[in-house]
Formats: C-alpha cells, sequence, structure tokens
C-alpha cells in the first residue's frame, strides 16, 4: 500500500492527538509509510510526516536507519535538519534518556518553544505510575521507557512550564506524554 499524504497523514495526526489527549494510553496508529524496514521507525515516520512542514525542524538521535528515515522525512516535508538540542522536533532510535536531557524545553516567557521527542521503541514496556491531566487520579500503564529514560523526562520537566513532550511509538500505536504529566516506575 502506497502512502498518502493527505488521507493517512490525516489519520496519523488523528492518532498523535488522542494519544495525547489520553496519556499513557497506546493509540493505534493505521497506516505507515514503509519507508523502513523497522517497524517502530515506520511507525515514527507516519507521525512525523504528518506533523512536519516547512519551518519546523528535525533532530536525530539514533544509527544509520533512524537517520535515513530522518532524512527521507525532511526531503517530503519541507522541514529542515538541526542538532538535537535546537530542534523542534527530534526522533529517536535506541537509548532515550541522554537525547530527552538534551532536548530543547522552551523558556517561561515561550514554553511552547520545548521540543517534542518521536521515540521509535522495540523494547518491552513497564509498568509506570501516571498522574495528570487527562489521567483520572493515578493510573498505571505500560510505557516502553526504562527507568532512567523516566528520570530525564521527571528532570526535563521539572520547571513547568517549560519541558518536553514525547510520543512513543511501537510498531503499531503511539503513547503520548505531555509535559504536564508526571510518571514513576510502578
Amino acid at each position: 500500500m502506497r502512502w498518502d499524504s493527505v488521507h493517512d497523514g490525516r489519520t496519523a495526526f488523528l492518532s498523535c492527538m488522542r494519544a495525547m489527549c489520553a496519556p499513557g494510553t497506546p493509540i493505534e496508529i493505521p497506516c505507515v509509510p514503509q519507508l523502513c524496514e523497522l517497524t517502530e521507525l515506520d511507525s515514527a515516520a507516519a507521525l512525523l510526516l504528518a506533523l512536519l512542514d516547512r519551518g519546523l525542524s528535525l533532530g536525530v538521535s539514533g544509527g544509520d536507519a533512524a537517520r535515513r528515515v530522518a532524512a527521507m522525512v525532511v526531503a517530503d516535508t519541507g522541514a529542515t535538519s538541526a542538532g538535537v538540542s535546537e530542534a523542534d522536533w527530534v526522533l529517536v532510535h535506541g537509548a532515550a534518556a541522554d537525547t530527552i536531557a538534551r532536548a530543547r524545553r522552551g523558556s517561561p516567557l515561550a514554553p511552547e518553544t520545548g521540543a517534542t521527542l518521536v521515540i521509535a521503541a522495540a523494547g518491552e514496556p513497564h509498568p509506570m505510575s501516571i498522574t495528570g491531566p487527562g489521567v483520572c487520579d493515578r493510573a498505571t500503564v505500560l510505557v516502553p521507557l526504562d527507568a532512567v529514560a523516566v528520570h530525564a523526562f521527571t528532570a526535563a520537566n521539572s520547571q513547568p512550564p517549560c519541558g518536553v513532550d514525547l510520543l512513543i511509538v511501537t510498531a503499531n500505536c503511539v503513547i503520548g506524554l505531555p509535559r504536564s504529566v508526571s510518571l514513576g516506575v510502578a
């Protein structure tokens, strides 16, 4: 099946919005562009193709496959390439803690300039406790992040409203973790 930038892009966009409105909840990504043999990177590409355009920048943290996917996304969307600490969006494949720590957090006067990281995760999910807007009381969710990445996420978001947002992508779903939520290892 061929990726339709309008129809499939809109579907991927809606998956992202649903994921950010229901933090910690896996939301299906129904269609991917088939740019990469690694399914988690292909799903990440679907989100980036739907969300990036001219005027935005994309950084990348990962190996050759992640760099190839990022280059294709940049070419297709008109976004520019940037380093992790300057990018609006960052594609992460592999260990995420260092990249979360280096990502742009915005400022008190412009918190919206904090980065969004799209983490292509192939690892096993771990139980996490989550609280914050969009979560009823305290919930336990399964998130494919290790304890070091959870600590980095907590540290990056320790001075609200500044921080980073995460879209964690697996082979067929996206899990949103906006900067307004708190995570703990359950």
